[in-house]
């Protein structure tokens, strides 16, 4: 295998000693950075389940794996916004609406147009987590729909609008989670320049979404837990659910820069991606990553670690709960290029593999491998 060079040219240099050079330039910072820790070369508590000699081994291995591309990216987008994926379904969303490819197709099959009606808008897509034949999407501008995979036309599903009056025209993000209080059942949620709207079940027809208590901007709703959701309202930091009509602020301590695009929260930790850079929660306190100086427009949170996708930088990773952050790369189109964004991660399912989907200004792109069908078991 080939690194490949800054400049677009492969390069020269044998991959193993390129490997080696990294693994050795690793070492010495992390040794550094224990002996600093508390300037008697003994052992940072907080380093104490990675050492360098069993952390190296595992970053080598991530950083040297490449990403490869999923089906070309049609040339009438500008950039793709979220992904998503169920069983052998694929979906994302771009500034044209939700495109559609089955892992099943052959590489170079191209992405279906699934809304052609959309257009010039930012549009986020998920499944719904108990059916991989049904999804929503919301587009700014145009509003939230619901999709049914029929197996009838060219990409196979059916898109109707489920927002009455055209309601939540300005939505930007769309998330569906257990009920507060009855776990058996399901709300949705659509996150928007309206603040945040919610429905007691995910609908079929159009309907009238009913109010929160937020009704600022607000532009992710994520859940690590399902039955521990947080929002990012803009300018106004991180907010947790607490009942379904619901949210306040996770606590007294917030990220520096309040403009944040996406957050995920996992026991007492949490990363925040916002305009100014990515920022860390540990001990109660959000700091600022050292190692990314760039707008963070995605976070994640799952079996590799915590991941940060950034404008420029591309993706970066923290196997050892923020306390290391490095770049993972290899093989990603676009990084370095003043207009490369991340804008989305996606970790997969455990059962599916340990793979990442990134959604970017070049495409969508994976790393690792992905089984359609799940190792170990059914899924719904």
């Amino acid at each position: 295998m080939k690194f490949r060079a800054t400049s677009g040219q492969k390069s020269k240099t044998p991959a193993s000693l390129l490997l080696f050079g990294l693994a050795f330039v690793l070492l010495l910072i992390l040794s550094a950075q224990g002996t600093a820790a508390n300037g008697s070369g003994d052992q940072d508590p907080l380093d104490k389940e990675l050492e360098p000699q069993a952390y190296l081994p595992l970053a080598v291995s991530y950083l040297a794996r490449e990403w490869t591309q999923v089906g070309p990216k049609p040339a009438d987008i500008e950039k793709f916004y979220s992904v998503a994926v169920c069983g052998n379904h694929i979906l994302a969303g771009s500034d044209l609406g939700v495109h559609s490819r089955r892992f099943s197709s052959a590489a170079n099959t191209a992405w279906v147009r699934e809304q052609p009606t959309i257009s010039a808008a930012p549009t986020v897509v998920i499944f719904h987590p108990d059916d991989c034949t049904i999804a929503y999407s919301a587009s700014r501008g145009y509003g939230v729909y619901r999709g049914e995979f029929t197996n009838q036309g060219q990409g196979g599903w059916t898109w109707t609008r489920v927002d009455k009056d055209n309601q939540l025209t300005a939505a930007r993000f769309v998330a569906i989670l257990p009920s507060v209080g009855n776990s058996d059942s399901q709300v949705i949620y659509v996150a928007g320049d309206f603040g945040i709207r919610w429905l007691p079940e995910p609908p079929t027809t159009p309907q009238t979404w009913q109010s929160t208590n937020v009704n600022s901007q607000t532009t992710s709703i994520i859940a690590d837990d399902p039955s521990f959701a947080v929002a990012s309202v803009w300018n106004d930091g991180v907010y947790i659910r607490t009942s379904n009509a619901g949210w306040s602020p996770l606590d007294t301590s917030q990220p520096q820069d309040k403009q944040i695009y996406q957050v995920v929260v996992s026991g007492d930790m949490g990363l925040a991606g916002a305009q100014t850079g990515a920022f860390f929660k540990r001990d109660g306190n959000w700091t600022p990553i050292d190692e990314i100086g760039q707008t963070a427009f995605s976070v994640a949170w799952g079996e590799l670690g915590w991941l940060a996708g950034l404008r420029k930088d591309g993706v970066y990773i923290s196997m050892d709960d923020g306390l290391k952050w490095l770049p993972l790369n290899q093989g990603l189109n676009g990084v370095g290029a003043e207009d490369f964004q991340v804008r989305d991660l996606l970790g997969c399912p455990p059962a599916h593999g340990l793979c990442i989907f990134a959604a970017t200004t070049t495409g969508i792109w994976r790393w690792g491998s992905y089984t359609a069908e799940p190792q170990g078991g059914q899924e719904p």
